[in-house]
């Protein structure tokens, strides 16, 4: 069903995202792929200058461009499907889990090589705890934004933020979120910068 929807859908699947309490998030694809972009230009002139603006390489801005068409015609495939909801067990949908990793998952990795931890006099080997201190941030007001939204608009909420929904959003997504983008970074910079 996935493939299906890119393949017939592709302009639906990686130029749109409408989501969250009353589309609050439709124009999130603008600023994921304008960071991509940003990490592709600063490598390409810090590359011909012999300066490091942003901490990459080639292995890891594949990386990046595949995971955000992933995560965004992902999540794009999910609301056009409806996988968050499972009207049978009257019960979230599995996706829904997977949707609550990617999103942040994306995010992490977008944030990572900007290496803002520096800016506080941290180490690097401390990204994980800034990172997973952004994603928790981030998580919380969104759930927060949820929460206002089943308050102010009950008949048309878009979301009704149950008490699952904010566990998820809070361990898989400040969490898992971590986890992967920043253990994916070390092996894909770190590790492979320092055999180079």
């Amino acid at each position: 069903m996935y493939l299906g929807f890119v393949v017939t859908k592709p302009v639906a699947a990686f130029l749109t995202v409408s989501t969250g309490p009353g589309g609050t998030v439709s124009w999130a694809f603008i600023p994921a792929y304008s960071l991509i972009i940003i990490h592709i230009v600063l490598y390409m002139v810090g590359k011909r200058k012999e300066q490091q603006y942003t901490i990459v390489n080639k292995y890891y801005l594949i990386y990046l461009v595949l995971l955000g068409l992933f995560a965004i015609s992902f999540q794009n495939a999910s609301e056009h499907y409806g996988w968050y909801w499972n009207p049978e067990l009257d019960a979230p949908g599995y996706v829904d889990t997977w949707t609550h990793i990617t999103s942040p998952w994306l995010l992490g990795a977008l944030l990572v090589p900007l290496a803002l931890e520096r800016f506080l006099g941290w180490d690097r080997k401390f990204m994980w705890v800034f990172m997973f201190a952004v994603l928790a941030i981030i998580a919380l007001g969104w759930e927060i934004g949820e929460t206002i939204d089943v308050q102010v608009r009950p008949e048309t909420a878009t979301y009704f933020n149950y008490p699952m929904d904010s566990l998820k959003d809070m361990i898989m997504g400040a969490g898992i979120g971590t986890v992967l983008s920043c253990w994916i970074y070390e092996r894909l910079v770190m590790d492979l910068g320092e055999r180079a």
